[in-house]
């Protein structure tokens, strides 16, 4: 198809979204800011390769960070192209190394039923390895222990390199347990969330004709939010591409949030040195905010330095004021949030669900699901405990990974006995001796579990029952997974055991069970009668996000990082305070207070229409109360973009002065030294005695010079002055 296709697919796009979708040879870069519109970009570039220069899909793979992205990017192609292609491969990396395990993982010897443990499982399996070589959990925490593990894999690290650069005896331990875990891995044929990543390195590594099998298949390559991959994501990219070198990356340096993960800003920063011939794309009209609330947002992340500079513009100039709300504690905030929604959704007419509440660690709900469930007004609390985390979905996604894969130990453990059977811990101990004794894992040594003298007759029997049962299940598998379901929570007769278990309970986790039931059967509908491998692939790469229904009418309220790629009329940000955003844990480290800044950003950039800042002058900390620091990060607003509504006064609070925070050292004026008249003198907290040498305005918000020691000018507003000594009256 000719040219005059593409002029028509893209007629609708600016100019540099145009010229970053027809770009198609070579290494390419998009600095996709806020709101500019990058998914489009994406999904037209997948429609140009496969309208306008004929590429079969299934030589285009595009990465993304969410399934709820993928499913998103799919449809919006298929409305493009007329309807959806087969073969094209969109997805996440984890289910994009799913997909390429499943082909070709026997070549390291992963049978294509594997299982994938989720954080739970890990943890489970290491507790019992803790167990096995009697270190003491006081010690090593399987969490502690499953974070290391992470760490080292997404760096690459084997367990013998972890060994090998163990320095203390800490890490020693941990690099045996690491070994130990890697092993009852591959025995039980499962693999963690890090392996879906590594173990296809490792298959290019050791099968170079696999990695080139394809990275010739894939002729155009995309990746959406580069600036979150990790060192094994960018060396999964690196291999994929290295056929035809058609590599585009889409990201924003300025939202790169997820350091504490692994990911490395240094990828999407360096990506014209290791690809020298890559051409640089910048896409900054904004289409989501109003011009307040970027002038706000590029004021704030043009403080760091790590970043490629670029700002946002909108064709929406003007728009409200950012308002900052200073309040005396958590609960007086979570009052403040609350009658700022009503004052939105009653006044404004806006949506509940166009409410978004920011706050930077899960521990700051509390206090507002209080105030939103004593107000009734109708929330939702994303990042909570998980749906597919809830007791009776784990019992049920375990029956159906042991109907595929018999090696699971731990899902073989985790429902032996539920409901229960009568088989004891001993026995279970005595069963895994003699699992161990015929080379097995547990559900298969169940085939020869009547020649288990230890085991005593009736636990043999019981045992034997339980095998028979997924003997039976496991004839059914290949039906639609709904259907698989519906059979084992009657088998079990599940909603009997429910009630005996926990009356109170038993009503609503039956109805997680219908949900979960529901679910299966969609998914079976949209992908021609799914089976329970499919299904269990999905399950297991689900994040927070991909189950946020935007429909609800009910407001969010989530951690600035599961507001990531989502977007709201109203944001309200809580907890802007040092300590909180930014977090503690930056104080000492350059690299991570700009990614806290970085979070602020992304957190004002949800918004379209209006930001509602609060911050608490005091919190509950570790038993007490503890005063607290406006962020630096509300000093790095112009004044002129926010108002400040004050209640409590900020001068004093409990006898403590709380001033704003300025920025240690960015945008000091130094002046020469000299005589000059004091209307008097002020101490900051961060810099020290000063003398007032000159005033803007009158009252409260006049504007102050101050000169500090070493002859540093700055501008200080009034009312944040602590005054040791006055000669004026304001």
């Amino acid at each position: 198809m000719g040219e005059s296709v593409s002029l028509s697919l893209v007629d609708d796009l600016n100019q540099p979204q145009r010229e970053a979708v027809l770009a198609a040879e070579g290494p390419l870069l998009v600095l996709a800011g806020a709101g500019s519109g990058k998914t489009r970009v994406l999904t037209y570039r997948i429609a140009h390769l496969i309208l306008d220069l004929a590429t079969p899909p299934r030589a285009v793979l595009a990465f993304t960070f969410t399934n709820k992205a993928a499913g998103e990017m799919k449809e919006r192609v298929a409305g493009l192209l007329g309807g959806s292609p087969r073969d094209l491969w969109v997805g996440t990396f984890h289910s994009t190394g799913v997909r390429i395990l499943r082909l070709k993982g026997q070549a390291l010897g992963i049978d294509p039923g594997f299982s994938i443990y989720d954080t739970d499982d890990q943890e489970s399996l290491i507790r019992r390895i803790l167990k096995d070589l009697e270190m003491a959990e006081r010690d090593l925490t399987p969490k502690t222990v499953r974070s290391a593990v992470s760490s080292a894999k997404n760096a690459l690290m084997t367990p013998r390199e972890f060994e090998d650069r163990a320095e203390s005896f800490r890490d020693q331990k941990i690099a045996r347990v690491f070994a130990e875990y890697t092993s009852r891995l591959r025995s039980a044929n499962a693999l963690d969330f890090d392996d879906l990543i590594v173990e296809p390195i490792r298959l290019f590594e050791e099968h170079p004709d696999v990695r080139d099998l394809f990275a010739e298949r894939f002729r155009y390559v995309l990746v959406d939010e580069f600036q979150d991959t990790n060192p094994a994501q960018m060396k999964l990219i690196a291999d994929l591409a290295s056929a035809h070198g058609n590599l585009c990356v889409v990201g924003d340096d300025d939202q790169s949030i997820y350091g504490w993960r692994g990911a490395d800003v240094r990828n999407i920063l360096s990506f014209e040195k290791l690809y020298p011939e890559a051409r640089v794309i910048r896409l900054e009209q904004n289409y989501r905010s109003t011009g307040i609330i970027l002038e706000a947002a590029n004021a704030v992340v043009r403080h760091n330095r790590a970043r490629k500079e670029k700002t946002l513009w909108t064709e929406r100039t003007g728009g409200d004021l950012l308002d900052l709300v200073l309040c005396g504690d958590a609960e007086e905030e979570a009052a403040r949030v609350v009658a700022a929604v009503a004052e939105e959704v009653n006044r404004r007419d806006v949506p509940l669900a166009e409410v978004a509440i920011l706050y930077r660690t899960n521990a700051q709900s509390r206090a507002l699901e209080t105030a939103f469930r004593n107000a009734a007004v109708p929330y939702e609390l994303v990042g909570g405990t998980a749906f597919y985390q809830r007791r009776e979905i784990k019992d049920l996604t375990a029956y159906l990974r042991l109907l595929v894969n018999p090696d699971d130990d731990v899902a073989f453990s985790r429902v032996v006995n539920v409901p229960k059977r009568g088989i004891g811990a001993t026995s279970l101990e005595r069963l895994g001796v003699h699992a161990y004794r015929e080379g097995t894992s547990l559900y298969r040594s169940l085939a020869t579990v009547a020649e288990a003298g230890e085991i005593p007759s009736g636990a043999r029997g019981k045992l034997a029952g339980f095998r028979a049962l997924i003997e039976e299940l496991k004839a059914r598998s290949d039906e639609p997974v709904d259907e698989v379901l519906k059979e084992i929570v009657e088998r079990l007769g599940y909603l009997d055991f429910l009630e005996h278990d926990d009356p109170d309970t038993a009503y609503d986790r039956a109805e997680n069970i219908e949900e979960l039931v529901a679910g299966a059967r969609l998914f079976a509908e949209r992908n021609e009668g799914g089976d329970v491998t499919a299904f269990l692939n999905e399950v297991a790469l689900l994040t927070d996000v991909d189950r946020v229904d935007e429909k609800a009418e009910k407001v969010r309220l989530m951690t600035i990082h599961n507001a990531k790629g989502l977007e709201f009329r109203v944001v309200c940000v809580a907890g802007l305070e040092e300590g909180l955003l930014p977090h503690a844990s930056s104080a000492d480290d350059d690299d991570a207070l700009e990614e806290e800044r970085r979070l602020f950003y992304v957190a004002l950039t949800r918004a379209k229409d209006r930001v509602h800042l609060y911050s608490a002058m005091s919190r509950q900390r570790w038993g007490g109360t503890t005063a607290a620091l406006l962020s630096r990060f509300a000093e790095e607003i112009p004044e002129n973009l926010v108002r400040v509504e004050e209640r409590p006064s900020p001068r004093v609070w409990g006898g403590v002065s709380r001033p704003r925070r300025v920025e240690r050292d960015r945008g000091a004026e130094v002046v020469e030294a000299g005589p000059r008249r004091s209307l008097g003198t002020i101490l900051h907290p961060t810099f020290g005695r000063g003398d007032v040498v000159g005033q803007e305005g009158t009252g409260p918000d006049a504007r102050l010079t101050v000169i500090f020691s070493g002859n540093v000018k700055k501008k200080i507003v009034a009312r944040y002055a602590q005054w040791e000594d006055c000669h004026v009256d304001f």
